[in-house]
């Protein structure tokens, strides 16, 4: 979180200045908090009694199928995300926390960013169509991999982009809100 914070610190010191940068800064943790909250959310149930186990899993059942053998295990009690879908979330905490970095990036591509954006969706697609075309198959790693590489990416763009526009804001209202 060094260079993210040195980012957050490195803003100009006046009060206008100073309401952005703290409006900036309580978002990201805000996002940090919440993309990390929502995974480890998703890795309980191994360590929850049965009853708990099945009211977190009936809570991210509609994002994801949960097969049991397309979902990491742990103590041989799958959690509530399949790999590709675990390796997403992990990829969302990441690109939250990694979104400092990423800002360059972002500047340097401009509206152009959205390419990589998508350009990320394209391993995912084709870790996903090769075993449903009958072409290969996919194991874990694969599955893991290819969603945290989409997570990563989809998180630090949205944040980035979330960050600029709460910047924005700060500068504009300034520190003086009501």
């Amino acid at each position: 979180m060094g260079p993210i914070l040195a980012w957050l610190e490195a803003m100009p010191t006046s009060p206008k200045c100073m309401a952005n940068a703290r409006s900036t800064r309580l978002v990201w943790y805000g996002l940090l908090a919440a993309t990390s909250g929502v995974l480890i959310l998703a890795m309980l149930p191994p360590i929850l009694p049965a009853p708990l186990q099945a009211v977190v899993r009936e809570g991210f059942a509609p994002v994801c199928h949960q097969l049991p053998g397309r979902s990491p295990h742990f103590g041989g009690v799958p959690v509530a995300l399949c790999d590709r879908c675990s390796g997403i979330y992990l990829g969302l905490v990441l690109g939250v926390t990694a979104s400092g970095w990423g800002r360059g990036l972002w500047a340097a591509l401009g509206q152009h960013g959205r390419y990589l954006l998508l350009g990320s969706l394209v391993p995912l697609g084709v870790d996903w169509v090769g075993p449903v075309l009958g072409l290969w198959s996919s194991g874990p790693i694969s599955r893991a991999l290819t969603g945290l590489l989409f997570g990563g990416i989809a998180a630090s763009y949205v944040t980035n982009r979330v960050l600029q526009r709460v910047a924005r804001t700060a500068s504009l209202e300034g520190p003086d809100r009501s």
